[in-house]
């Protein structure tokens, strides 16, 4: 009955989402001065148990991503390995948090605890701006550092306003210290902000691998059919700028290895709807093939289908 009455009433999921918001913001801060403490190498060692423990006393969260592993690995995986691969997501995921934490460390020796492969041809690209389009693979706010505090790049990281604003100031925070700039899509100086980017031969960064409440098209995800935000391709073939799909891998030695894949452009023998439906696919192809070659970066507990197309928000029906 509450939970009915919980659902029906917008004002008590507002408390709730507060709520929440407010909790895990206390949580994150916690966590944050806690791991401060240590050195890295502690600090890493105890994110891998954090995860396990995590992986047996969160029944939602593990439920969730073996049934999506089922779904989209299931020809690939047997349920002993699925379970294993939903352990180490949890891990890699601790081991992120763990890393932002102690960036600090990491800064100083950021060229030996980062490889990088491709980004020499992104660089060669970049006279009027480009575009990378990433996941939630690896460390992703790491992958956005790399370009600014090595490369020198201005960056600007396309991000949506979290529920706390007291948690929203700290990413903001951690990613202005590291050289990236946060560019949140909800306020109305976003379009200008992003232009300023590309006319400074800066990039622009953006997770597209979550279905979220932005214009979305629906385009094959791990061979599943998935709402993916339109933004980037739209963007890219307005103005002729490069899409590089770029994401991080956890070395088995420790740190990151950098991957960057392009570049794509918008095909230029067809029309703009159309090109901007092949563009993303080719976007999530991509990313689909590093998930599938690396199961345990990314955070199978994510809903990446839950939903069919929205009627007046996505423009499915103007391209397919």
């Amino acid at each position: 009955m509450l939970r009915r009455l919980y659902k029906r009433s917008p004002a008590l999921r507002r408390l709730g989402l507060q709520v929440k918001s407010a909790a895990t913001y206390r949580l994150a801060k916690a966590a944050l001065d806690l791991t401060a403490r240590y050195p890295l190498d502690s600090a890493l060692a105890a994110a891998d148990r954090l995860g396990d423990l995590a992986y047996r006393v969160l029944h939602k969260t593990r439920t969730r991503s073996l049934e999506h592993l089922e779904l989209a690995l299931g020809d690939q995986l047997d349920d002993t390995e699925r379970r294993e691969v939903a352990r180490l997501c949890l891990r890699s995921f601790a081991r992120s948090f763990c890393e932002i934490a102690k960036m600090d460390e990491i800064r100083p020796r950021f060229a030996s605890y980062v490889t990088v492969r491709g980004a020499e041809t992104a660089l060669a690209h970049v006279e009027k701006g480009a575009i990378i389009c990433s996941g939630h693979i690896g460390n992703w706010e790491l992958l956005a550092a790399y370009f600014a505090l090595v490369e020198g790049l201005r960056v600007a990281a396309v991000a949506r306003q979290v529920g706390d604003p007291r948690l929203n100031q700290l990413l903001v925070d951690f990613r202005a210290r590291n050289g990236v700039e946060t560019i949140l899509r909800d306020s109305p100086s976003a379009g200008r902000q992003m232009l300023a980017t590309l006319r400074d031969r800066g990039m622009l960064a953006m997770l597209i691998d979550q279905d979220t409440h932005v214009p979305s098209i629906t385009v094959p995800f791990l061979g599943l059919r998935a709402r993916t935000p339109v933004a980037p391709a739209a963007l890219a073939t307005r103005r002729n700028l490069p899409i590089f799909v770029a994401y991080s891998l956890r070395r088995p030695t420790g740190g990151l290895e950098l991957v960057v894949e392009g570049p794509l452009y918008a095909a230029p023998d067809c029309g703009r709807d159309a090109a901007i439906w092949d563009l993303t696919a080719r976007v999530n192809e991509l990313l689909s093939d590093a998930i599938r070659k690396n199961p345990t970066q990314w955070p199978w507990w994510h809903r990446r289908w839950r939903r069919p197309p929205q009627p007046r928000l996505d423009p499915d029906a103007l391209i397919e």
